[in-house]
Order: C-alpha cells, then structure tokens, then sequence
C-alpha cells in the first residue's frame, strides 16, 4: 500500500476532485494517502480504496480530460423518415451552446435492429458540461422527433426460451 501510495502520489492519474473508476471502485477523489485513498460516490458514500488496489487496476478519469464525446442514440421504425430525423437530431446538438464545433457533430445510422434502424449524433461538451447536456439533448431529441411525428421504437428485451427436450430448435 505504502509504494503504491508514492506512485498514485508522484505519477497522479487522479487528483483531489476527479471522478474515476478503478476496478469497480467508483466516486470523486476527497483525499489520497499513503495507505489508501478517500472518494465520495455519486449517492454520497463514503469509499476508503486502499492505494494497492487502486494502483493495480485501469484507472477511468472522467474529469481529466477538458471535453468528452457522446453518442445521442434513437430508435426509429424501419417505415419512418430517416433522413429528416438525422436532421432533427443533428440540429438540436448544433444549437445547443453547450456542443463544441470542433470537431463538429456527426449524424449517423448506428445499426439496423430487428425491429428498429438505431440513428446516432456524437457530438462533444465541456466536462464540466457533459451530463447535464446529454440528459437535455436525449429529453429534447424525444420531444423534437414527436413533435415531427417520427416514432420512437421503444427498446425491447426479448427472451426465447430454449427447447424442451425432444422438441425442435426451430
């Protein structure tokens, strides 16, 4: 713990304040030790890593970084106007002050599911900025898409059960 310590101390791949994940072990940094590390979870528990586990495991930052990407993702019916909801997307991350032009957003067609052509924008914000922006374009994606009258898919979680002995597979 002692050595893995000096390392997380002198290398530093988080500081007090940084949010990070490492092997399950998930919060905002409060304090780092010698022996062990303090973070806060997202719900406000207190976690006490000790440094060796912390040091032998990949380490996630999510702060580090001044911007991150993400990938606004919808699910539309294989009949619906793809190309008017690629622009529909596409425009609500472009206004959003939030949304960085560099790089600039991209809108594509992810995957074509079973039942539904999944459309993607990947667009990238502030840090500091990211979760707040994609709750908003996710809830204002919705809304837009609706209000055009293009229907969402909803996502679906099928389960076939396996054949009984002696029936057949089909």
């Amino acid at each position: 713990n002692i050595a893995a310590g000096i390392m997380l101390l002198a290398l530093r791949p988080f500081r007090v304040g940084e949010a990070i994940d490492a092997g399950g072990i998930s919060g905002t940094v409060e304090e780092i030790g010698l022996f062990a590390t303090e973070l806060k979870t997202g719900d406000g528990l207190y976690v006490l890593a000790p440094n060796s586990q912390l040091w032998n495991t990949p380490v996630t930052n999510y702060s580090r970084n001044r911007s991150r990407s993400n990938d606004l993702s919808v699910r539309i019916g294989y009949d619906e106007d793809m190309e008017r909801a690629l622009a529909i997307m596409k425009e609500i991350v472009e206004k959003d002050r939030r949304v960085q032009s560099a790089p600039k957003p991209g809108a594509f067609v992810a995957e074509l599911g079973d039942n539904a052509v999944i459309l993607t924008v990947r667009y990238w914000a502030a840090t500091s900025d990211w979760w707040q922006t994609k709750l908003d374009l996710t809830r204002a994606a919705k809304q837009a898409l609706e209000q055009e009258g293009i229907a969402l898919v909803p996502q679906t979680l099928r389960w076939i059960a396996p054949p009984r002995e002696g029936e057949d597979a089909r």
